[in-house]
């Protein structure tokens, strides 16, 4: 008799509370299926994203590449750290004269050209 009844109150006791479990399981299962969705979609809207930027990097990579070059070719052309300081002043006074002398160049090109637009047309 107390066999029986023991296994009647272990079968009450596992419907409810498996009655109680399984529907907190499916709550659980629900949210953490929902929290895998949005998962996956932020990590492709990450995949896209970085996509883009792979191929910005890929595209910009070698322009980069070419100006490092240049630079280090200017840097080599104009290394100033065995050049003394009127030497120095004297390649820099020479740029600026060519400078000047290209935007003379540049700025009488323009008063030729504002001449000619000028000139009535026969």
């Amino acid at each position: 008799m107390l066999k029986r009844l023991r296994r009647r109150m272990d079968e009450a006791v596992e419907r409810r509370v498996d009655a109680r479990v399984a529907v907190k399981l499916e709550q659980v299962l629900a949210e953490l299926e929902k929290s895998q969705r949005d998962y996956e979609a932020r990590l492709g809207g990450t995949q896209a994203d970085f996509s883009f930027i792979r191929s910005e990097f890929d595209r910009i990579a070698p322009q980069l590449a070419a100006l490092e070059q240049r630079f280090e070719a200017l840097r080599a052309q104009i290394d100033l750290t065995d050049v003394d300081p009127a030497h120095a002043l004297v390649l820099a006074r020479a740029e600026h004269e060519r400078a000047r002398l290209r935007l003379e160049i540049a700025s009488h090109y323009e008063e030729r050209l504002r001449r000619l637009e000028d000139e009535p047309r026969v």
